[in-house]
């Protein structure tokens, strides 16, 4: 049976392409706490809540997929 999480998408599993999005917002997260990107530090809060809850949907559906 196919579930979402096992779902390919453009050639990779859809849990795969979360993890491209959170590295992204780690990379975000990085340059506003070092001050590159001049944002509000509520904003890097908010990304920061972002990214921890991305990363629990993330493991969570890599290991569904992984473990069956």
């Amino acid at each position: 049976m196919k579930t979402l999480v096992s779902t390919i998408f453009l050639g990779l599993p859809i849990f795969a392409w979360g993890g491209l999005v959170v590295l992204t917002l780690i990379i975000i997260q990085v340059l506003i706490g070092a001050k590159v990107l001049k944002v509000d530090f509520r904003y890097h809060r908010i990304n920061g809540y972002t990214i921890l809850a991305l990363v629990l949907i993330h493991a969570t559906s890599a290991l569904i997929y992984l473990l069956g």
